[in-house]
């Protein structure tokens, strides 16, 4: 990993001699209007929802995800569509460090539309490395500070779109975004593996606990009964 960063520094120096230009985030990307509900009406189409869930239990989205199905107009299929590269978010919540929640949508998604409970971004010049590096952003520190000043509410927490689309942020050139991407990628590919080998390994703990509890809390058998 400390080949990854110091390949990143690099090219910083190299691109970026005079820094990182930050840029507002509305000047990066549009917002989608405001997205479908969660019915049924008679007379509109049928269509997959992209909902709240989903975005907080993915880093991608995918069509295979999407599982809730709802009807939408016209219009709507054509305002909250879903494309390759688009960023989606967590808007508002209960507590104001669930805002932001992000993923990315890996491909074009027919015949579905994303929910009121989510925000669309949708990167103004389409590169689908900017758009998982602006995914990445949201979970950074630095954003999230300016994310969770921003907001407010009293039950529900949340930001007005003037205020997303004031939110600064780092742009570096597109090599330094794609290392960057390709360097986290890496980071959340080794964590997935290590949490497939620690549930395994508690599985197997869990079995192993359960063999000696039932033969040593048994009598009968310890008894030669």
């Amino acid at each position: 990993m400390k080949t990854h960063v110091g390949r990143i520094e690099k090219l910083i120096s190299e691109l970026c001699p005079d820094g990182v230009e930050f840029r507002a985030l509305g000047r990066l990307c549009g917002f989608g209007k405001v997205g479908a509900d969660k019915k049924t009406k008679e007379g509109q189409k049928h269509a997959l929802l992209l909902n709240y869930m989903d975005v907080v239990r993915n880093q991608f989205i995918s069509k295979d995800i999407l599982k809730m199905k709802v009807t939408a107009t016209d219009a709507q299929f054509e305002s909250c569509d879903i494309k390759r590269g688009d960023v989606f978010i967590t808007p508002t919540s209960e507590t104001k460090e669930d805002i932001g929640i992000s993923a990315v949508a890996v491909e074009n998604i027919h015949n579905a539309v994303y929910s009121y409970h989510v925000m669309r971004l949708r990167p103004h010049k389409s590169n689908y490395t900017t758009s998982c590096y602006i995914a990445y952003l949201f979970e950074s520190d630095e954003l999230q500070k300016q994310i969770q000043k921003a907001a407010t509410g009293i039950t529900r927490f949340g930001l007005t779109k003037s205020k997303w689309s004031r939110l600064e942020i780092p742009i570096p050139p597109l090599p330094i975004q794609s290392e960057i991407v390709k360097t986290l990628d890496t980071f959340r590919e080794l964590e997935a593996e290590l949490e497939a080998e620690l549930e395994a390994e508690l599985e197997a703990r869990k079995k192993q606990y359960e063999y000696y509890r039932d033969k040593l809390l048994n009598f009968n058998e310890l008894d030669g009964g």
